[in-house]
């Protein structure tokens, strides 16, 4: 008698019930499995407009052999802090009749743009197959939004703050300072114009500073330009300098003796140098050099006919001066007569000719004197 045949056909039996029994919980089951949806949400903020921009993903799952679907119920809201409003989702919508507008194989997107302050949004979802099936219930998904989504301010635009000021020197010398503020947010760039065709340009960072000098020649008008700005800071003729010394006028004095014609330059202490030429009618010319707090003479042979004409720079007459033979000469004397012999004026003899000259300006010498800037000019 062969034992084990019972026993084989027990283990074949348990063996065939659990098969059937997983079978039928394989076919309860797969539908639940193979029939769902799923809903996925991300959010940023567009700070270009000041909204967040909400993107949907729907996913379905349904056997290969179901192709479509559709939504049987959706819940799409909004809320600001606790309060809830009703929205909708471009796209995701609830379908009716037997249309399936949507492919299963297919994610479904869909993009909201909400306004910055909300703080939260939430999509519910129930989807019905073209087989007949239909989700058991809705599926969700929501997205806090955290803090408050702003729109971008543009950025200032970079501007300058320059400011000028113009000065002038006692020598007509222009000095225009240009600054631009601690605070602008851009260099400034500077025009500065004068006449006879002076121009400069200068640019100067934030917090910073430069000057241009416009000589004296260009400095009777200045402009000064902000590249980019119509209105000048500046135009005009600037004030003269204030409280200004003027140098001491150097004085000259001439005199005719019985046999010279001499020249005298006598220069102050607060003087500017001075050169004067002495160009005779006849013979060669003499120059005279005299710096401040000096004095100096120059002299030509008497002779009938002689004549000198001082020049130098700004010189304001030019006309000669003559020599003309003193009253008290002796008879033959002076006037070029060789017969009586005479001795050179130097030394001692030379200072009493310069100290006789301011006699001779009370007895009706003519002075000349030498104004600022060495001009020249005669009175009687």
């Amino acid at each position: 008698m062969n034992r084990l045949q019972p026993l084989f056909r027990r283990v074949m039996a348990v063996a065939a019930g659990t098969l059937l029994g997983l079978s039928g919980v394989a076919i309860l089951a797969a539908p639940a499995s193979a029939h769902h949806s799923e809903v996925k949400v991300q959010a940023k903020c567009d700070t270009a407009t000041g909204e967040w921009v909400v993107d949907w993903t729907i996913r379905n799952y349904a056997p290969r052999n179901v192709k479509k679907y559709k939504f049987d119920e959706v819940s799409a809201k909004t809320f600001v802090g606790e309060t809830a409003t009703d929205v909708t989702i471009p796209g995701i919508a609830v379908t009716e009749g037997d249309n399936y507008p949507h492919a299963t194989d297919q994610p479904l997107t869909a993009t909201q743009r909400l306004d910055g302050k909300i703080s939260k949004a939430s999509l519910s979802v129930q989807a019905a197959w073209d087989n007949g099936f239909k989700e058991h219930k809705p599926v969700s998904a929501a997205i806090e939004l955290g803090g408050t989504c702003v729109k971008d301010q543009p950025p200032a635009p970079k501007t300058p703050k320059p400011t000028a000021s113009v000065t002038a020197d006692c020598e007509g010398v222009v000095v225009v300072k240009l600054e631009n503020a601690e605070d602008a947010t851009a260099p400034a760039g500077f025009i500065v114009t004068g006449t006879d065709g002076f121009t400069e340009t200068a640019t100067v960072e934030p917090g910073k500073n430069a000057s241009v000098t416009v000589p004296a020649k260009n400095a009777g008008s200045i402009k000064v330009v902000v590249e980019g700005v119509e209105e000048p800071l500046f135009e005009g003729k600037p004030a003269p300098a204030e409280n200004c010394v003027e140098p001491g006028e150097p004085a000259g004095a001439y005199q005719s003796t019985c046999d010279e014609l001499i020249f005298e330059i006598s220069n102050p202490e607060d003087g500017e140098t001075v050169t004067v030429t002495f160009t005779p009618n006849k013979g060669e010319p003499k120059t005279l050099t005299v710096k401040p707090g000096e004095s100096g003479t120059v002299s030509f042979p008497a002779e009938e006919g002689l004549t000198v004409t001082p020049s130098a720079e700004g010189l304001e007459d030019t006309e000669p001066i003559a020599w003309e033979k003193p009253a008290d000469c002796a008879p033959g004397g002076g006037g070029g007569d060789e017969d009586e012999p005479t001795l050179p004026l130097t030394g001692a003899a030379t200072g009493g000719i310069i100290a006789g000259a301011a006699v001779l300006l009370a007895g009706g010498a003519v002075l000349f004197v030498l104004a600022r800037r060495r001009k020249l000019r005669f009175t009687a």
